[in-house]
């Protein structure tokens, strides 16, 4: 009967054992397969052939070109890195509810796309250079949607918000957290604008999405 080593479990056979060389060695390279780095197309090839996965698997996917590990119940991106998007163009708006469009920008708009990690927890960090033609005061938010179906999971909110007050130009930015995320999920997180009085103005805009472990 084969005995196992002490910290990987892999066989190897007893002085009395059958001298059954390939028997012992199929034993030794079978117990070895699941140990290594795999490598597939995409995720489908992958589920495909892993079947039953176990806590600490590791594979590589050609198709989106990363690492990925099992955590004992769900594949997930091994070190996720952060998404960020950032558009230097200025846009306005009068909205006093928070609008995603800016009246005057150009360019894409700032919205990052990310892939929630196993935590199911982000961090969400934003800002802008902000002024307005009025006293009132200003909020740059952001909408956090489920990418498939659009469904809104995190509202933009005043609490949630880089924010300004009055007439002179002003660089702000917040961080807050977000969790309850469905692992490998995409979402996006879309930056949202709104102000109390007046026509604000955000220009060198950015929004940056960072996984949380």
């Amino acid at each position: 009967m084969a005995l196992l080593t002490p910290l990987g479990s892999l066989p190897y056979p007893q002085p009395a054992d059958a001298a059954n060389i390939p028997v012992h060695i199929q034993s030794l390279a079978e117990a070895v397969d699941g140990r290594t780095v795999l490598r597939f197309a995409d995720s489908v090839a992958r589920d495909a052939k892993v079947t039953a996965p176990v806590a600490g698997m590791l594979c590589w996917l050609s198709t989106p070109k990363q690492y990925w590990y099992h955590t004992g119940s769900v594949w997930t991106q091994l070190a996720p890195a952060p998404v960020h998007k950032a558009n230097s163009t200025g846009g306005t708006t009068a909205s006093t509810t928070f609008v995603e469009t800016l009246t005057g920008s150009t360019g894409d708009p700032t919205v990052a796309t990310f892939t929630a990690p196993a935590s199911g927890s982000v961090l969400v960090s934003l800002g802008s250079r902000i002024s307005n033609s009025a006293t009132g005061t200003c909020f740059m938010s952001a909408y956090v949607r489920l990418s498939s179906s659009s469904t809104v999971v995190l509202a933009a909110g005043d609490g949630r918000s880089a924010i300004s007050t009055g007439t002179g130009q002003i660089s702000a930015s917040t961080q807050y957290l977000v969790s309850g995320l469905t692992p490998n999920s995409v979402y996006t997180a879309s930056a949202a604008y709104r102000c109390t009085a007046g026509t604000a103005t955000f220009a060198f805009r950015f929004i940056t999405v960072t996984p949380v472990s």
